[in-house]
């Protein structure tokens, strides 16, 4: 198992103007060993400073990392390519950014095609509205299907980091 190093690593984000609001990412799934945690800080260092603490602190608690910043539009596109390429499940949350976006979320897992988006609160869980439950009603889905695609955006969803035993004498994001 290696891990894909992110376009992001390396570079240097500057913050311009922008709509910057606060941004939660939950990551979790599993590390070829001590290289790939490296890797995974270092793609998260791009929008997250405290990420090395943080991602150690998360290994050694044997539970998901949760990752929070300002980010613009709460955005963080190289850092979910990153999770997605080396298969780390991953729930983005973002809050309102009042007269121009709702708060949402954004989640993935190995398995799935591609993101999703939910609604949700100001703490980054998905919710519901009563026209959004009309039009799911309307499509023909269930009460429980919904509450079972709402459940599956939820950032206690996201399984935690492990590392991995590594095999090999891989090199390490080089892909």
């Amino acid at each position: 198992m290696t891990l894909r190093r992110s376009p992001a690593v390396g570079c240097t984000r500057t913050k311009t103007m922008g709509e910057y609001v606060m941004t939660t990412i939950t990551i979790g799934g599993l590390l070829p060993g001590e290289a790939g945690a490296n890797v995974l800080i270092a793609a998260a260092t791009a929008y997250y400073a405290e990420a090395d603490t943080l991602v150690r602190e998360a290994l050694a608690a044997g539970r998901h990392v949760d990752l929070e910043d300002l980010q613009d539009r709460g955005r963080t596109p190289d850092l979910d390519a990153f999770c997605r390429a080396n298969g780390l499940a991953y729930q983005r949350a973002w809050v309102s950014q009042l007269g121009v976006f709702e708060a949402g979320l954004e989640y993935w897992q190995p398995g799935m095609e591609r993101p999703l988006q939910e609604a949700a609160d100001e703490s980054g869980e998905p919710m519901i509205a009563l026209a959004e439950l009309r039009r799911c009603h309307r499509a023909g889905e269930t009460l429980s299907g919904v509450v079972a695609r709402l459940a599956r955006a939820e950032s206690g969803a996201v399984p935690p980091l492990i590392l991995v035993p590594v095999s090999g004498a891989g090199d390490l994001g080089s892909a």
